[in-house]
């Protein structure tokens, strides 16, 4: 009876981690200069290769604020994800669409 117990508690735990989800989150780096806030208010990079991008958004611990306009044209190392957002309309309703954005998840100056 003990047996049995023992393999019942190990089967329900099993089945109960496998329909856990997971979620796997890719982290991209970049090294790119400030442009400054667009007009969207999505930071914009431009790396050595002259390439944009534009960020979303940013994590909320990140202790540098791209808000100052002293950064404007100096480098930084980024480390970045996409994420996926809900599409508002142009009166802040959300439409049910979704998109994928990139959001800065860590900012320090490049050398």
């Amino acid at each position: 009876m003990k047996t049995l117990y023992t393999i019942a508690c190990v089967l329900f735990i099993s089945a109960s981690l496998s329909f856990t989800t997971k979620t796997v989150v890719n982290l991209n780096t970049l090294t790119a200069t400030f442009q400054g806030i667009t007009d969207d208010d999505f930071y914009k990079f431009v790396d050595d290769a002259k390439k944009e991008t534009l960020f979303y958004d940013i994590n909320e611990e990140i202790e540098i604020s791209l808000y100052d306009d002293d950064l404007i044209g100096k480098k930084f190392n980024i480390t970045w994800a996409e994420k996926e957002i809900e599409v508002m309309d142009e009166d802040g309703e959300l439409t049910g669409e979704k998109t994928k954005v990139k959001t800065i998840t860590a900012l320090t100056f490049a050398k």
